[in-house]
């Protein structure tokens, strides 16, 4: 193994959304950035994502263009020609079939659209190595290099590279913020997912369908604690993910997972007519694990960022671009005042503590809430919502959301009192 000089300012684990924009913003601003990422190639995925794209209310606006999705906050413009589609709703249904929905407005000032990933991404490591920034793809970092209590670089399987901080955004592996401490202290892991997924082609799909479907429950699957989803980029094509929850790494099942989310297609009512005719493009699988955001988001030389510490592994695509984008910024201060302690990143950890990080972490509750609830009461609970709008609370307007929230209690009153103890299981996480 041979060591390099330190040469860098920066070194970035992983090329998702929030590693490239780290690396494209620290580049911008003058830092010396290496970007390390396993995989062979800008724009390869590591796991199924459904690529929806959306402004987040009070930190990332956005509006639509003719040239585009333009996001200023991110210094951002998505062509249009990265555009797959425009999702219309927004939809938990219980095996009963009331349903909890979110319908989307087409709106140029809250423009939400699914796009092309991989394109997405190739465009940002673009953007990136225009900036200075080096990307090394399919070099896989294999540890953190630590001296007197600092991060102050990796190990890769040829060489140790050394680095004034050290950015991990390593998706939902977790393991380097791991190795580097962030979650020491935080609580036991609660639930492991393990995720089968199917790109299809789906001829009975239309227009009028596109956007998202979720469903729960035990009524149509032989399969235990587990959900199916459907994600419609555009007519014609959809996204199947079937996802078992488990308090084990491994998913105990009498069947291979696969089979279950081909009876999930054949069988349950709620969806299986979206899959009249379809063929199968790609499938793929991966774990998922969900536990608490860790402690710390930083340390002295390292911060965590994207997906690494989000609660369930799931930040999104604009929030996870937003937090690179901070990282960096916040990095970039810390190396030009010559100090990269923690105390000095503590702007990006408190970023994170707010209300940003809060709202993942309701999202994951609720989904979690609801597998965990007999079919009986998701069915209560989903007609108890099926009476609310919840569009306001999408996007995040106070006022919409007050006068939504006056309006529930008038027309579901009773049933909002009888089954208040199910909505609070599922605030809760179950």
């Amino acid at each position: 193994m041979t060591n390099s000089k330190q040469r860098y300012d920066l070194i970035v684990i992983g090329a998702g959304p929030a590693g490239l924009m780290a690396a494209r913003t620290a580049a911008r601003l003058g830092a010396r950035t290496l970007l390390l990422e396993k995989l062979p190639r800008a724009g390869e995925l590591g796991h199924p994502c459904g690529a929806a794209i959306a402004p987040h209310p009070g930190f990332v606006s956005g509006q639509r263009r003719e040239d585009g999705l333009h996001f200023p906050e991110l210094d951002l413009m998505i062509p249009h020609s990265l555009v797959v589609g425009w999702p219309t709703t927004q939809r938990y249904v219980s095996p009963g079939r009331y349903e909890m929905r979110i319908v989307f407005p087409s709106r140029d000032d809250f423009p939400i659209a699914v796009v092309d990933k991989p394109a997405l991404l190739q465009l940002l490591a673009q953007q990136a190595g225009e900036a200075g920034a080096e990307l090394r793809f399919g070099t896989s970092v294999t540890g953190l290099l630590e001296e007197s209590g600092r991060i102050t670089g990796v190990r890769t399987r040829g060489e140790e590279i050394r680095a004034r901080l050290v950015l991990s955004a390593e998706g939902i592996s977790r393991r380097f913020c791991q190795e580097a401490g962030l979650y020491e202290g935080a609580p036991p892991t609660r639930w492991y997912v393990t995720i089968v997924w199917q790109e299809l082609e789906a001829p009975a799909i239309g227009a009028e369908q596109v956007g998202q479907v979720a469903t729960f429950g035990q009524r149509y699957t032989s399969a235990q604690r587990a959900m199916g989803t459907v994600d419609i980029p555009t007519a014609g094509r959809a996204g199947v993910y079937f996802s078992f929850f488990s308090d084990s790494p491994k998913a105990r099942t009498d069947e291979p997972l696969w089979f279950y989310l081909e009876e999930y297609k054949q069988k349950d009512p709620r969806v299986r007519d979206l899959f009249v005719g379809a063929e199968v493009l790609q499938k793929k699988g991966c774990r998922m694990v969900v536990q608490d955001a860790p402690p710390w988001m930083i340390r002295d030389g390292f911060m965590g960022l994207g997906d690494a510490v989000t609660p369930g592994g799931q930040l999104g695509i604009v929030p996870s671009m937003y937090t690179g984008q901070q990282a960096a910024q916040v990095a970039a201060a810390a190396i030009q005042a010559g100090d990269v302690s923690a105390e000095q990143l503590a702007p990006y950890d408190c970023l994170l503590r707010g209300p940003f990080l809060r709202g993942v972490e309701t999202e994951g509750k609720i989904i979690l809430g609801l597998a965990n609830m007999t079919d009986e009461e998701m069915d209560r609970v989903c007609q108890t919502f099926s009476r609310m709008d919840l569009s306001p609370f999408f996007f995040g307007e106070v006022w919409p959301m007050a006068r939504e929230t006056v309006k529930w209690v008038g027309r579901a009153l009773p049933l909002i009192l009888r089954d208040w103890q199910l909505i609070r299981r599922m605030m809760a996480g179950g």
